[in-house]
């Protein structure tokens, strides 16, 4: 247990409650609160500090207690505390780190491959492959720099001879680097865009968040239950719909698997979310082609399961005998993709 000591009373107060305290400046006048989202911006505010506190003792023993790769704690299996599973399931989803960017300074503390620091996504997802190969994983962009990055330069060791797609690759990643340059007398900064001071403050992340919709139904229930559909086809779907089946992506939330395990089962490389492996999938998600081919549909592409079935089933503008097939089409590709 850490304390900090007062300067004027010098009485002991726990480090956790002190936080508390400080907490209810930003938060005080919210009013009404929609419990679960106020739950996880006060999280928020411990993922904040996880990338702007590195030197703090607190780091030091989580760093110590779960271990770290690439600037980031990792996430501790099943072994971690109920408050660190909360903190790193939170650190997955996207509303946190849609809106962190890194400031780009010196490059001393960015990771070149794993941070993002380029565009919109890292260069660990965007190239993969040449990732995988690379022979020195966890180099900063300042050491990447002085070695040289261009085409022949010495930054690029692999542990083989690369192939001609990935040699491509590595000229697509070289181009995105001409325009960059460090500003050596600068240090590498977090932001956090939402805000003027670049700061996180709990009061703008809840605002953010409470203007979703509580509760919105995917799809119509009217829809799944039919008759000539087996009760355990709707009940998946369903399950679907909701993002409730045990895709790998909701394993590795629930700490079922770790990140080295949740890549998509059909080899492709991406991480395995509902609508990736349904939708988007190179190997199951082109099922659909030959299928909209077949009843002789044209949809638009979607990112979403239920928009996909809802688009499927009422674009076409036919009679309810139509609707009805198409109904119970949409509904065995998908299971027979899950099987």
């Amino acid at each position: 247990m850490f304390f900090f000591w007062g300067s004027d009373d010098h009485k002991k107060v726990n480090w956790v409650d002190w936080n508390v305290v400080c907490l209810r400046k930003e938060v005080d006048g919210l009013g009404v609160r929609r419990n679960r989202e106020f739950n996880s911006e006060l999280l928020g505010k411990w993922c904040w500090r996880l990338l702007i506190e590195k030197e703090s003792m607190w780091y030091r023993v989580l760093s110590a207690r779960y271990g770290e790769e690439g600037g980031r704690l990792l996430d501790g299996g099943r072994l971690a505390s109920a408050w660190w599973c909360d903190i790193a399931a939170l650190r997955r989803e996207e509303w946190f780190d849609s809106h962190v960017r890194r400031l780009l300074g010196n490059g001393i503390n960015i990771f070149f491959w794993s941070d993002v620091w380029v565009g919109g996504v890292s260069f660990r997802e965007r190239f993969s492959r040449v990732f995988e190969l690379a022979v020195n994983k966890w180099v900063s962009v300042s050491d990447m720099c002085q070695l040289g990055w261009g085409v022949n330069g010495e930054a690029w060791k692999w542990r083989r001879r690369l192939f001609a797609w990935e040699e491509e690759q590595v000229g697509e990643l070289c181009l995105l680097l001409q325009n960059v340059s460090l500003q050596v007398e600068k240090e590498d900064k977090w932001l956090w865009h939402l805000e003027k001071s670049n700061v996180y403050f709990v009061r703008t992340a809840y605002n953010i968040q409470s203007v979703q919709p509580v509760g919105v139904v995917p799809v119509e229930v009217n829809m799944l239950c039919q008759n000539n559909i087996p009760l355990k086809v709707v009940v998946f779907a369903w399950r679907l719909f909701w993002n409730r089946l045990p895709t790998k992506e909701n394993l590795l939330r629930r700490n079922v698997l770790d990140n080295n395990s949740c890549l998509c089962v059909s080899g492709c490389g991406s991480l395995e979310t509902a609508n990736h492996l349904f939708i988007h999938c190179s190997l199951f998600g082109s099922v659909w082609n030959g299928i909209l081919q077949w009843v002789g549909l044209s949809i638009m592409a979607l990112f979403d399961v239920s928009d996909h079935y809802t688009q499927f089933i009422c674009s076409s503008g036919a009679s309810q005998v139509r609707k009805t097939l198409l109904n119970i089409i949409w509904f065995a590709t998908v299971w027979e993709i899950w099987t």
